[in-house]
C-alpha cells in the first residue's frame, strides 16, 4: 500500500499549484482515498480484539494497541481543528516558498510513515492517551466520526491549502501536506499496532 501511495504521490507533483494555491481534482481523489484506506486498514487490524489484546503493553514504558489508537484520535482532531481554524485562517502562514525549498507530498509521505528506530520521536504530553477508549468498538465510531468531518472539508473547500504553511515533524508543508500527514501518521501507528500485536507474549484471545 505505501508503495502504491508513494508512487501516486509522485506522479501528482506536476500538478503543484494549478489555481493559485487551490488544491487540484486529482491531488483531493488521492489525498481522500489515502485517508480512507489507512483508516479502513486500522479498522481491519483491531476489529475483535478482546479487552486484554485491547490493553495488553508489551513493556511498562510502551503503548498498547488502546493507547495507540486514542493518540491517533487526538491527533486525527487536533491537527483537522488547526489546519481549520487556524492555519487557513491566519494570513501570516500564506507563504511564497521558492520550489526548491519546499518539502514535496512525497517527502511528507516517507518521513511521517516511517517507524524505523532513527525516525521515534516521543509525543508531546497532550497527544499521549490517558485511557479514553473502552474497546475497538468505541474507537472505531469516535474515530471514523473525525475523519469523515476531515474528509468533507477536503472535499468541498474551496480555500487555497497549497498558500498556507505551518511547521511540522518534516519542516514547513502547506495545509494540503497536512492533511495527507493525517494518513501518513495512521499509517506509521498502524505499523506499532501491527508490532504489539505479533509480540511473543500477545494474548490469545
Amino acid at each position: 500500500m505505501k508503495k502504491l501511495v508513494l508512487i501516486i504521490a509522485a506522479a501528482l507533483a506536476p500538478f503543484t499549484f494549478p489555481n493559485g494555491g487551490k488544491v487540484s481534482k486529482k491531488e483531493k481523489a488521492f489525498a481522500i482515498k489515502y485517508m480512507e484506506s489507512s483508516m479502513k486498514d486500522i479498522f481491519k487490524s483491531i476489529k475483535g480484539l478482546s479487552a486484554e489484546q485491547w490493553n495488553y503493553k508489551a513493556s511498562e514504558s510502551s503503548w498498547s494497541v488502546a493507547g495507540t489508537c486514542e493518540h491517533l484520535f487526538i491527533a486525527e482532531q487536533a491537527i483537522g481543528q488547526n489546519v481549520k481554524n487556524n492555519i487557513i485562517k491566519n494570513e501570516s502562514f500564506r507563504l511564497t516558498i521558492p520550489e526548491s525549498e519546499k518539502i514535496t507530498d512525497k517527502q511528507v509521505i516517507e518521513k511521517i510513515s516511517d517507524r524505523t528506530p532513527a525516525n521515534r520521536v516521543k509525543t508531546a504530553p497532550a497527544f499521549e492517551p490517558k485511557g479514553m477508549f473502552s474497546s475497538p468498538k468505541e474507537f472505531i465510531a469516535k474515530y471514523k466520526e473525525a475523519r469523515k468531518q476531515n474528509i468533507e472539508f477536503l472535499k468541498n473547500t474551496e480555500d487555497e491549502l497549497k498558500a498556507y504553511y505551518f511547521e511540522s515533524p518534516v519542516g514547513k508543508i502547506s495545509a494540503y501536506q497536512w492533511l495527507l500527514l493525517l494518513s501518513a501518521h495512521a499509517e506509521r501507528h498502524h505499523r506499532q499496532m501491527k508490532e504489539v500485536i505479533s509480540a511473543t507474549n500477545f494474548p490469545n484471545k
